[in-house]
């Protein structure tokens, strides 16, 4: 079964750092609603392929761990 792959690739690091940066403008009483939601959502995009880039370092190091176990 083919895995569709992620439309861009960012380090680690820079995403932490951009999730930083959205949470402050969010909280900025000067920010539109429109463009609020909008980086609310793409908020939400970034946590779950950092999450998603988390659970696969961590599954690739079990199934290496495994494969030298066995």
């Amino acid at each position: 079964m083919h895995q569709r792959g992620r439309g861009w690739i960012m380090p680690e690091a820079d995403m932490l750092s951009m999730l930083r940066l959205i949470d402050e403008r969010i909280r900025s009483p000067e920010m539109d609603v429109r463009h609020r939601d909008a980086l609310i959502r793409l908020r939400d995009i970034l946590e779950q392929d950092l999450g998603g880039s988390r659970s696969d370092k961590s599954s690739d190091k079990r199934s290496t761990g495994e494969a030298t176990a066995a």
